[in-house]
């Protein structure tokens, strides 16, 4: 039996985490061999190279786009060796919130060019792509009004990244970026808009997931 890649991915507040719990869930009630984890961050040295990349800090001195690029590879060529590879050849279902397509539209938003991300790909990567790759599309200006509330609720100093400060343009163009990868692979990439229900939502992640484990080898039926 084949290991089956699948990522989750969308702007901030979009629902990721909500969606990557309520599938993971599911899939262990099937009892399917899983493996979650995300980026940066699914390793023990990745979880040093998150916090020097997603928590807010005040050392005055803010990350070039280049050194901010070459961090988020360095997670993920880790992450790739000691956790999603081996996984995937043991016939793992492999679930990871957020990928290379974070990378490409937070990056690519923030002005690396698409030359540069696709140099350090083919490096990282080796070829290596999800089996699909579910995008919960929400418009930036809805999101980041989830992510105030939650923000606030968790108390007024807190913030799950230093990403949920940046400007509306920089989401706005993070969104794009993301709408333009899902047309250049519609194949992979679900594109499911987000606004909807939590359980619609789910309900429609599952009409793209049960399929592809089915072909798999798989057993997705209760």
């Amino acid at each position: 039996m084949q290991g089956v890649f699948i990522t989750i991915e969308g702007v901030e507040g979009s629902g990721k985490s909500t969606q990557l719990l309520r599938l993971s869930e599911r899939l262990r009630r099937l009892y399917l061999p899983l493996v979650v984890s995300k980026e940066p961050g699914g390793t023990a040295l990745g979880r040093e190279v998150r916090r020097l990349l997603l928590e807010p800090h005040d050392c005055g001195e803010a990350w070039c786009p280049d050194a901010e690029l070459l961090l988020f590879y360095a997670d993920r060529a880790q992450h790739l060796e000691q956790v999603i590879r081996p996984s995937l050849a043991e016939g793992k279902v492999v679930l990871v919130d957020r990928f290379e397509d974070s990378t490409r539209a937070y990056q690519g938003a923030s002005g690396v060019s698409d030359s540069a991300l696709d140099r350090l790909g083919e490096l990282v990567l080796r070829g290596l792509r999800p089996h699909l790759t579910i995008l919960l599309d929400m418009d930036p200006e809805v999101s980041l009004l989830r992510v105030n509330s939650r923000n606030q609720a968790l108390g007024p100093e807190f913030a799950e990244t230093r990403f949920d400060g940046a400007e509306l343009d920089f989401h706005r163009r993070v969104r794009k970026r993301f709408l333009a990868i899902a047309q250049a692979h519609p194949n992979r990439v679900a594109l499911i808009p987000s606004r909807a229900t939590a359980d619609q939502v789910e309900a429609a992640i599952w009409l793209r997931v049960a399929p592809l484990l089915r072909n798999a080898g798989f057993s997705v039926d209760p």
